[in-house]
């Protein structure tokens, strides 16, 4: 019951807190798909945040863009005015080499190469630096308590939180997909767990499936004004 107590206790503080939350639109977005099996609708996300935090000072949702992609400007109106700062940066293709492995016929000696995964184009932005550098401004900036919230399961983001609670007065969650055994299906990086050795007081991961019923696109819901396009590769010829 203490603990239960505790929890709750610091809960409440959170929600007390100045809040300011970064969101790595693509990353969150295939994570959720790919281990909890929904799609993210970001306009009901927008809510939540909204009423879970009432003294939430910034929503920004960083996505990367296709050069022409024309297509997303009413998604990033609608998302606009749903309350988020919208950030983005256009994605630039670069070629990704083949994954081959060699091995000797146990008959005749022969080496061969066999291609497991092929040549692909893929896009990238690099969103990820834009996220934790504008993280990394608020945190430092803080004079009081001040709540952080990312939306990413990237453990790329790892030591930009580390080096953000160096300000005593930051307290970070982490909102991620749960860590699952099946190695095909998890995307929660073990970089992010293990930093709840470091600060246990202060930083915590959420499970976005408990509220899945809140954020997710329903089947009469139009996923495109829900900004849920998945997938940034293609293979090449």
């Amino acid at each position: 019951m203490f603990l239960i107590n505790k929890i709750l206790k610091r809960r409440r503080k959170n929600a007390d807190l100045e809040t300011y939350i970064f969101i790595d639109v693509s990353n969150i977005r295939a994570a959720c798909l790919k281990t909890c099996g929904f799609q993210v609708d970001f306009a009901k996300l927008a809510q939540y945040f909204q009423t879970k935090y009432p003294k939430l000072r910034k929503m920004s949702y960083y996505e990367g863009l296709a050069k022409g992609d024309g297509g997303k400007v009413k998604i990033l109106e609608e998302l606009k005015e749903a309350g988020y700062s919208i950030k983005t940066l256009e994605r630039k293709a670069y070629i990704k080499d083949a994954v081959k492995r060699s091995f000797v016929c146990k008959k005749c000696g022969h080496k061969n190469i066999v291609t497991v995964l092929p040549r692909t184009r893929v896009l990238k932005s690099n969103v990820d630096v834009y996220l934790a550098s504008e993280m990394l401004e608020v945190a430092f900036r803080a004079r009081k308590d001040r709540h952080i919230i990312v939306v990413s399961c990237d453990g790329d983001y790892a030591e930009a939180v580390r080096i953000a609670m160096k300000n005593p007065r930051i307290k970070i969650t982490m909102m991620v997909t749960p860590y699952v055994k099946d190695f095909g299906k998890n995307t929660l990086s073990t970089r992010l767990k293990e930093l709840n050795r470091e600060f246990s007081e202060r930083y915590k991961l959420f499970n976005i499936e408990d509220i899945k019923d809140k954020i997710s696109i329903k089947n009469e819901d139009d996923p495109e004004s829900a900004s849920s396009r998945v997938g940034n590769a293609s293979p090449v010829p």
